[in-house]
């Protein structure tokens, strides 16, 4: 991974985002982290981040919702996208969108580094 590389971590509850932001510093890697896809938006970190985790299911613009906007944007980096209410329309449909990985929560860590070093050996 490139060392400005940073992953992007977006959920709205703070105990989940925390750990998922521990997590993938416990393994080598950097991340900022948003309560919210505005959040996100507004902070103008888009052009540091690597790749994006999102929750899907979020106040606001929903997962999905990010993952549209970052593609209008122009933004061309890897989306992994969790949620603890997985459906199989929800996961075609985040699949079609570009999504490298859709993952059910809670998050089975392994699967959550796999997705994420795959981004980062790119």
């Amino acid at each position: 991974m490139q060392p400005s590389s940073i992953i992007g971590v977006v959920d709205d509850d703070p105990g989940i985002r925390g750990s998922i932001d521990s997590f993938i510093r416990s393994n080598g890697m950097a991340t900022m982290g948003f309560e919210s896809a505005e959040d996100l938006l507004a902070s103008g970190a888009q052009d540091a981040l690597a790749c994006i985790v999102t929750d899907i299911h979020m106040p606001g613009l929903s997962g999905l919702d990010l993952q549209r906007e970052m593609a209008r944007l122009g933004w061309p980096h890897p989306i992994i996208l969790m949620t603890a209410f997985p459906t199989p329309e929800t996961r075609d449909q985040a699949m079609r969108a570009g999504a490298i990985a859709f993952l059910t929560k809670p998050i089975d860590p392994d699967d959550l580094l796999d997705a994420i070093e795959s981004v980062t050996r790119r």
